[in-house]
């Protein structure tokens, strides 16, 4: 059944998902977007509510009479990046400097179409509990809209949740899963120096300001693996550095910008707790001030054993046995790593990578595109798994 309905809606789908790719919308501005989650639901019969900071929705289907709160939770996100498409497609972006580079318009559409088919289920009487739709805004952004989500009562009821995300690496047709940590943990570190200033010809008189950048830039990411568990998969890089603007001045102020990631929370915190007096003794020898802040972003997102398990029965049972693969694991950062932390479940990726392809454009390029039979797997994946329930 569920099988036969995903083919009816493909279509649809299709629609929905391309209309939302050529009107993108970044972060917590996703107006139009939530607008036409909110409308197709309504249409279905449905009663979405849209969260308090404006963008985003939940939506609950319960059976006939049931009072109980859902058991299982569908999460997909809808927010855009800042990028320019460079895809001649035409369904292509029609917002200057705003594209899904991502796939949360697949996403998007294939939660949607997860509604729509759990609606008929529950007309025919084969909705045996609750489920709730989860469409949440601003991922991209940090610490990420999945706390606002959480914050509107996405979580509360489940005794599990579930997403999908699109992955180039991964063949249409199949999903791929692991245990554990699947994504890391990600920070921002902005560290601030200050000096007096002075004369290329008088070092002597005034910090080393650009030498201590220098050394931050080349040892700490060095001495950091040295001072946490190797295990957690600890790793600092530097995206931007700056100081100066002339060769014969030694400037008074100067800032190095990066990333903090790990795959375990106990070593995300562990670096977290010594970046500062890493940092501190690096700079020491060079006689400059210091400042460094730690922006946290989001925790690993943990896959549970049971969510996997659950995963991969429901894929195996619309798509067969060998549509399951193993994926490794992302230094990226996924803010649905906050709903793993509170209810159990699974983050799996999704298969967009056309078939017979050997390689595709990755996500967060300009060039992203998927093979629009993902949706169809999706679908159906999720479907099987919303209506069905641990506890059944």
């Amino acid at each position: 059944m569920i099988t036969r309905a995903a083919e009816r809606l493909n279509d649809r789908l299709v629609a929905i998902r391309r209309d939302i790719h050529a009107h993108p919308e970044v972060g917590h501005a996703e107006h139009r977007t939530t607008q036409l989650i909110i409308d197709t639901l309504t249409a279905a019969g449905l009663a979405p509510k849209l969260l308090e900071v404006g963008t985003g929705a939940l939506c609950d289907i319960l059976p006939d009479g049931s009072t109980e709160p859902p058991l299982v939770g569908l999460r997909a996100d809808i927010d855009a990046l800042p990028i320019q498409e460079a895809n001649d497609v035409p369904y292509r972006s029609v917002i200057p400097g705003v594209c899904h580079a991502c796939g949360h318009d697949v996403h998007t559409a294939i939660v949607l179409g997860v509604g729509l088919i759990l609606t008929q289920l529950r007309e025919q009487g084969l909705l045996d509990h609750g489920v709730r739709l989860i469409f949440q805004p601003a991922e991209e952004t940090s610490p990420g809209g999945a706390l606002d989500a959480i914050d509107g009562g996405a979580l509360e009821g489940l005794s599990e949740v579930y997403a999908m995300h699109c992955d180039p690496r991964t063949e249409v047709g199949r999903i791929a899963l692991r245990t554990g940590a699947i994504t890391s943990a990600v920070d921002s570190v902005l560290i601030r120096l200050s000096s007096s200033g002075g004369h290329t010809s008088r070092p002597h008189l005034t910090g080393d300001l650009v030498g201590a950048l220098g050394a931050l830039a080349t040892t700490m990411p060095l001495l950091l693996t040295r001072r946490v568990d190797p295990r957690s998969g600890v790793s600092l890089v530097w995206g931007r550095i700056h100081a100066g603007n002339v060769t014969n001045a030694i400037p008074a102020s100067g800032e190095i910008e990066g990333t903090l990631r790990a795959l375990s929370v106990h070593g995300w915190r562990d670096a977290q707790q010594i970046i500062t007096s890493l940092a501190t003794q690096v700079v020491a020898p060079y006689g400059v001030g210091i400042h460094v802040s730690i922006t946290a972003g989001v925790p690993p997102a943990v896959n549970h054993a049971s969510g996997v398990e659950r995963f991969s029965a429901a894929a195996k049972a619309v798509l067969g046995r060998g549509s399951v693969g193993t994926t490794e694991q992302s230094l990226g950062g996924e803010d649905f790593s906050w709903m793993l932390q509170q209810v159990p479940g699974a983050l799996a990726r999704l298969g967009v990578r056309p078939a017979g392809a050997r390689s595709a454009p990755d996500i967060h390029q300009s060039t992203f595109d998927v093979d629009e039979k993902c949706i169809g797997t999706g679908l159906k994946v999720l479907t099987e798994l919303a209506s069905t329930s641990g506890s059944s």
